[in-house]
């Protein structure tokens, strides 16, 4: 019952996360490696080949991508999408969503204490971009993507 409850509650707030906030133009090259050397994670993140970006998110119509994962011992990751408006983006922040639900289901039964961190995943919109972070401290990267968009 917790467990549903839980699950309830973090959909909830992912789902809230998808807003239209208008946003200027970023680097998202950049605004990711500032993520991952400036917010705490306890895996290394590295950069993954953007061909494998597909393979791992269902989001289409992207027109820039960038993609940080750990080694695997965690759930841990960076990834961000510029896509071509902001209805667009909703769209694909929904999908970012249904990824993160995804992975809690994926690791409640094989690494059960990362379920918390990916409740606890910053999934979000602003203006034609979609965030999403799964990492230590989700409170300082929401606060960088807040000062970056």
């Amino acid at each position: 019952m917790r467990k549903t409850w839980l699950a309830a509650l973090a959909a909830a707030l992912l789902l809230a996360s998808c807003g239209g906030n208008t946003a200027k133009d970023v680097d998202i090259e950049a605004l990711a490696r500032e993520i991952v050397s400036t917010v705490a994670f306890d895996d290394t993140l590295e950069a993954i080949d953007g061909s494998m970006i597909p393979m791992l998110y269902d989001i289409d119509g992207y027109t820039d991508a960038v993609l940080y994962k750990g080694s695997g011992a965690t759930a841990e990751e960076v990834a961000l999408f510029k896509m071509e408006s902001p209805s667009d983006a909703k769209a694909a922040c929904e999908e970012a969503r249904a990824h993160i639900q995804s992975q809690i289901e994926a690791y409640e039964s094989y690494m059960p204490d990362e379920v918390s961190r990916l409740e606890d995943a910053v999934v979000r919109q602003d203006g034609s971009y979609v965030s999403v972070i799964v990492s230590a401290d989700p409170e300082a990267a929401d606060k960088l993507l807040s000062d970056s968009f």
